[in-house]
């Protein structure tokens, strides 16, 4: 894989801290593009090759690792939580994705494991699939 030689990989990252706006955004749109052309998306190139690190990394974040960005909810938190996950469950239009996640979502509520940021990007979805079925309508 030509376009993602390590070595002017990593050149082009270093210039994203140029001070020079227009090189930046040159560096950042010859990575993208290198990116795309490969064929190989952000999640596998990320990923250190087998035996690189010791056992205990497996490549990305999931929901069981430590790191915790956000406190749990409160408790009560929104009430409407649960009724959003089923209003957007019900769009057609959803993708399998996000239709996942939503039922994950429900998982999260029922464990306590749902937090004020879920929360959030749950009204944030809603809001914007309202909007959209709107325009189509």
């Amino acid at each position: 894989m030509p376009n993602l030689d390590r070595d002017s990989f990593i050149a082009l990252l270093d210039r994203l801290g140029d001070p020079d706006e227009a090189a930046v955004l040159a560096s950042a749109r010859e990575i993208d593009r290198r990116v795309r052309e490969s064929g190989i998306g952000w999640n596998d190139l990320l990923v250190p090759p087998p035996g690189a690190v010791d056992d205990d990394y497996h490549g990305a974040f999931t929901d069981d690792d430590p790191l915790e960005v956000e406190p749990a909810r409160r408790p009560g938190g929104y009430p409407n939580d649960l009724t959003l996950i089923e209003e957007l469950l019900a769009h057609d239009t959803l993708s399998p994705g996000t239709r996942q996640e939503l039922l994950d979502f429900k998982s999260d509520i029922a464990d306590g494991e749902f937090t004020d940021m879920d929360s959030k990007y749950l009204r944030d979805l809603h809001a914007r699939l309202t909007r959209q079925a709107r325009r189509s309508a």
